[in-house]
């Protein structure tokens, strides 16, 4: 594998190396990154540890995309780049995650990556075109720990010395070790393993961390439902009690998702800014001026009790809005009926 040009690796205080990790006998979805510990490679050497595994799970966080895998990095451009000067993807990183020694059990430790792959690259791997996974890390020099993962590439010549197969080339058995001071102790669960294949309608050829790793994101998908739920039952309440309007709807949507126990603290302090029931203007006497008096004032006190609605519109569009939800047209922020 070709060095990186130098003025390519230069990163305030940090470098990228291209390295090579591990032998892919098919397309799994779950792949190793990179190992754990003390990593050799052609282009030097460098620390997966437990520090770096966060560090880099907090740079994939930070920059919210998923990480590319080309062919041959030919995304760097420079010496990699092919001669039609495209860069295809092979795949795409979605999700990211470390497995330290200690719950390695039969495996191998370090970071790992579920993958989405290409059609054309799902091809490839199965006709053993290309065989590893080469990975360009970001390291910090002052200890040549990884901190962030740039992106991944397919080929065939793999930099990391001694790497490893991270999916053996005989089909997997349906077992999988537990902790235990018996290390040799195992618990059969093919019917079980099954059962979950077909209810997260899987392939039958999936192995035991695919399906784990596939149950995993099928709980996030039902617990990001079920917060989405109770965030809009939250907000239909307010709404019904009268502490907010329609226009706020987004807004209120986002702080019950964000911060429930923030939302419930709101609601219990607004003040009802929206006459609940009303459905045509009350007659222009004085009581009537000073409900729409009233009203105004709720809605002034409810805005400015809120510093982020300054971010969302702004103190006269919010009373305008409140006294239009009150039955009173043509209003000015000051609760005055001008026409």
């Amino acid at each position: 594998m070709a060095q990186v040009a130098q003025q390519d690796r230069e990163v305030v205080g940090q470098e990228r190396l291209v390295i090579g990790s591990a032998d892919i006998a098919a397309a799994p979805s779950s792949v190793l990154v990179a190992p754990w510990g003390e990593v050799r490679s052609s282009n030097g050497t460098f620390v997966m540890d437990e520090e770096g595994a966060r560090l880099v799970l907090a740079a994939f966080k930070d920059h919210g995309t998923d990480i590319p895998i080309d062919y041959e990095h030919q995304s760097l451009g420079g010496a990699y780049a092919s001669p039609s000067g495209q860069a295809p993807a092979a795949g795409w990183i979605k999700s990211l995650g470390f497995v330290p020694p200690e719950q390695a059990g039969d495996g191998q430790a370090g970071l790992v990556a579920e993958v989405a792959w290409t059609e054309p690259a799902r091809e490839k791997l199965a006709a053993r075109e290309y065989r590893y996974l080469s990975p360009v890390v970001i390291v910090r020099r002052s200890d040549r720990r990884v901190i962030a993962l740039h992106s991944a590439a397919l080929t065939n010549k793999p930099a990391i010395v001694n790497a490893r197969p991270i999916v053996n080339k005989a089909a997997e058995a349906e077992t999988t070790t537990v902790g235990s001071p018996d290390a040799n102790e195992s618990v059969e669960c093919g019917p079980t393993i099954d059962l979950l294949r077909a209810r997260l309608e899987l392939p039958a050829d999936a192995n035991l961390h695919q399906v784990l790793a596939q149950a995993e994101r099928r709980l996030a998908d039902l617990s990001a439902q079920a917060a989405a739920v109770e965030a809009d039952r939250r907000v239909q309440a307010a709404l019904a009690e009268g502490k907010l309007t329609p226009a706020q709807r987004d807004w209120a949507v986002q702080l019950a998702l964000k911060d429930p126990a923030a939302f419930d603290e709101w609601a219990a302090s607004a003040p009802r800014i929206v006459a609940i029931g009303r459905t045509r203007e009350p007659a222009p006497a004085a009581g009537g001026r000073r409900d729409r008096a009233a009203v105004a004032l709720a809605a002034k006190a409810a805005y400015r009790a809120e510093p982020a609605l300054a971010n969302l519109t702004s103190e006269f569009a919010w009373v305008s809005e409140a006294l239009r939800q009150a039955g009173f047209e043509e209003q000015h922020a000051d609760g005055n009926n001008e026409g």
